[in-house]
């Protein structure tokens, strides 16, 4: 990778990036669809501009793998081949194969090539594929002063568009321009300023440099004056700048965002308001104003933070289809390697949430749309025997609720039974008999989240279900956020997940225990009443107290945080939350008000406690500790009984 010039590189990774990631849902459509003209283009299209980039970038490994499978969707265009299975099969892999070439320029390192197995299989599928040429431009040619048409047929009619060139004579010309076909002059009579879209996207080839070693191409094409080629010979990529080469570190597309310039000029108007309240509050303080005067600026100030908090926060959004989109190939990848069939739904693909959180959740996912394909969905003949459909369905849905996302996997396979979950718990020793009797059927499913539960150390690719789960369920833990399952035995399975839009700002109900201030967060929480001492209860080594006609399980926080409370005879309070799907009462002293605050990482010696999500700093300057409800509650059940609540 010596002298690539990193910015060019990281510019390719996220153009290029984009495509592989439509790439994959385009291929799951084009095998239901084999004779869909615009997938076939389109396909054809993003094998043909990856080969491009990448020649540019003297990546002969990737460019030799493109050039094959744009071959053979060249002819699938032409209607010279029928796509089949094999040649999906393969055409997947490559799709894999160049995903994984990317990681390794992206880490700065040389693509490692394709199999042999797989560039064979493509070269059977295709006319000729004989190898690649690629050396490295040194510059590109100025570009032609050409208009670019917004849509043309590359079969012109000779009579009605005398100035066209044929498409036979274009793909030999391309042919020439990669160093696979013997170097001939192609002339048109110059006239149109204008070419077809084909002949544009072929054109550009010449510019990338892909060119035979040492041949000099004469091209006359309409609307061009002459162009003549340099030997690829003599041209070379641009030289790094100083301080970087090839140890250099080479920025990821995941560091970059696409914004709206709407969304920056709304910004930016903000910030201009802010600036005028400022000055503002500036003048009154010099004048010595009145209190009216003060707090109307000061209002108006925190109207303006709260709409510039919300405009950066829009930025950092991205629709978690790009998540998403991933599941149809690996979903299709996974039936097709175990005889199974699946079909994918996606609903709420452009549902927004935090960049950082469109991120994290995609092991999870991948995880469970793995589980479920693989345990979930049955076999076409037990499918059929059991009245359904050979094909399985798998739904993966997102919806916006509030300030949480709910995201959900849902299967119509086998579904889990409940009572062999309540014996496997018991047998592998992780619940005494006793406990395990009383659980309820929903309570048994959620024990597939239980640290040691799977019978398999470690997740393998095609992951049974349990397999990992609980290490799916620390993540979106991690993530303040909480994982469920439901389950009928013949219907299916379908796990949920609820994660909060952003880890950056967190709406709380801010209260205090003794003298520690918690920060509760609010989307949980559903009540606030005064506690009455002396309708306490004891149910099962939980206190409990009549809540709306219900039994409200309580948790004192004065316990948990080991803080020293005010005098006996105060007054607690309780605040009814949700956690785990259930309803639970956190005893505190004083609720003190609702705050956005700013998430901050826990300290190295706080970080990894049961119960707590992060912390932030109120506007007084003090630190208040950020609960996580799930954590705590099953912290709590695990000191009470020796076993958590899921």
């Amino acid at each position: 990778m010596s002298g690539i010039d990193d910015d060019i590189r990281a510019d390719f990774l996220i153009e290029a990036g984009e495509l592989l990631d439509r790439l994959g849902e385009q291929l799951v459509d084009l095998e239901r669809t084999p004779d869909d003209r615009e997938l076939l283009n389109a396909v054809f299209r993003a094998f043909h501009t990856v080969k491009g980039g990448a020649g540019f970038l003297n990546l002969t490994a990737m460019v030799a793998l493109c050039h094959i499978a744009e071959e053979v969707f060249g002819m699938l265009r032409a209607g010279q081949r029928s796509m089949t299975p094999e040649l999906m099969d393969a055409t997947m892999q490559s799709l894999d194969q160049l995903v994984s070439m990317m990681a390794e320029v992206a880490a700065g390192n040389e693509p490692t090539p394709a199999p042999e197995t797989l560039l064979a299989a493509l070269r059977a599928h295709a006319k000729t594929a004989p190898p690649v040429a690629v050396v490295a431009p040194k510059a590109l040619a100025p570009k032609p002063k050409a208009r670019k048409p917004a849509k043309a047929s590359p079969a012109a009619d000779p009579v009605a568009d005398p100035d066209g060139i044929s498409d036979d004579e274009f793909e030999a010309l391309l042919d020439q321009l990669h160093g696979t076909a013997p170097v001939q002059a192609v002339s048109a009579a110059p006239a149109s300023d204008t070419i077809s879209e084909d002949e544009f996207e072929k054109l550009l080839d010449l510019y990338h440099g892909n060119g035979a070693p040492g041949a000099a191409i004469p091209v006359v094409v309409q609307g061009f004056d002459s162009v003549k080629a340099k030997p690829a010979t003599e041209v070379h990529a641009k030289p790094s700048p100083p301080g970087r080469g090839e140890n250099s570190t080479a920025p990821t597309a995941e560091t970059t965002v696409r914004v709206d310039t709407t969304r920056l000029d709304q910004m930016m108007n903000l910030v201009g308001e802010l600036v005028l309240v400022r000055n503002r509050l500036k003048t009154l303080r010099g004048k010595h104003a009145t209190a009216e005067a003060f707090a109307k600026s000061v209002g108006e100030l925190d109207h303006i933070t709260r709409s510039l908090q919300d405009a950066v926060m829009k930025i950092r959004m991205q629709p978690i289809k790009k998540v998403f989109s991933k599941f149809p190939k690996l979903a299709r990848d996974v039936a097709r390697g175990l005889g199974k069939q699946v079909d994918v739904e996606l609903i709420g693909e452009d549902t927004d949430l935090d960049k950082n959180l469109v991120e994290a959740l995609a092991d999870p996912l991948v995880h469970m749309v793995r589980n479920s394909v693989d345990h979930g969905i049955e076999l076409p003949a037990a499918r059929a025997a059991a009245g359904k459909p050979a094909i399985g369905k798998l739904v993966l849905a997102a919806v916006a609720q509030g300030d949480h996302i709910l995201i959900s996997v849902r299967d119509d396979g086998a579904g889990i039974d409940p009572e062999k979950l309540r014996r496997k718990v018991v047998e592998k020793g992780l619940m005494d008999a006793t406990l395990a009797a009383r659980l309820t059927s929903d309570e048994c499913l959620q024990l597939v989240f239980m640290a040691g539960f799977s019978t398999k150390e470690q997740v393998s690719d095609l992951s049974g279900r349990g397999v990992g789960m609980d290490v799916v369920k620390s993540k979106i833990v991690a993530l303040n956020g909480s994982v469920s399952i439901e389950s009928k035995i013949g219907q299916g399975s379908c796990v949920k997940l609820r994660v909060p839009l952003t880890l950056a700002i967190l709406p709380a109900l801010m209260v205090a225990v003794g003298q520690r201030l918690l920060a509760l967060p609010l989307a949980d929480v559903f009540d606030v009443f005064a506690l009455d001492e002396t309708r306490l209860r004891r149910l099962d080594q939980w206190q409990a107290v009549l809540y709306r006609n219900t039994t409200l399980r309580l948790i004192d926080l004065q316990q948990w945080s080991n803080s020293q409370g005010p005098s006996s005879d105060a007054p607690r309070h309780v605040v009814v939350a949700q956690a785990n799907g259930e309803r639970y009462g956190f005893i505190v002293h004083t609720v003190k008000a609702r705050e956005e605050v700013v998430i901050k990482p826990l300290g190295l010696g706080l970080r990894g406690l049961a119960g707590l999500a992060g912390a932030t700093v109120t506007g007084e300057g003090r630190v208040a500790l950020i609960v996580d409800f799930p954590g705590l509650v099953r912290a709590w059940s695990t000191r009470l009984h020796g076993m958590p609540v899921f």
